[in-house]
């Protein structure tokens, strides 16, 4: 029954997950391009490297025409990859072939209709350790930030 509640940005408000593992936040009111500043300002509280940034939303309007979908899923929709250090090497002294966890994604996306609500949304880590509990949390430690550093209520 939880995994069917948005969170609408709201105190206290659940987040849902839109497939297995995925976590969705909505911030609101808030624009793009506040968020976006707002999260990157919290990679950069939290000491990260600044992130690979991959523009998805431009992409899949660019190829719309030649693909045949629709190009205008998102109004803005871009996903940032980022590391740890500290989280990467506790996760590969676990096992090494957990290196296919880094980096770490979340994307960021506002849709058409909902211009001042901006989606925050990751997948969370898919191992039951140590470095994924830590993975998990820099994960919501960043979500809770960009709220603060938007000035939106956690």
């Amino acid at each position: 029954m939880l995994a069917g509640l948005l969170a609408l940005g709201l105190p206290g408000s659940a987040a849902r997950a839109a497939a297995p593992g995925v976590v969705v936040h909505a911030l609101q009111p808030i624009a793009y391009e506040d968020a976006r500043a707002a999260l990157l300002d919290a990679m950069v509280d939290e000491g990260l490297a600044p992130p690979g940034i991959n523009p998805f939303g431009e992409m899949l309007a660019r190829t719309a025409p030649d693909l045949g979908h629709r190009a205008d899923f998102f109004e803005h929709a871009e996903i940032f990859s980022f590391c740890s250090a500290r989280i990467s090497a506790r996760l590969v002294t676990e096992d090494r072939h957990n290196i296919a966890l880094c980096p770490l994604t979340i994307a960021l996306y506002t849709l058409p209709a909902k211009p001042q609500t901006v989606f925050l949304s990751y997948r969370k880590p898919a191992i039951a350790s140590t470095g994924g509990r830590l993975a998990h949390a820099l994960l919501r430690r960043l979500v809770n930030r960009t709220r603060e550093n938007g000035g939106l209520p956690r």
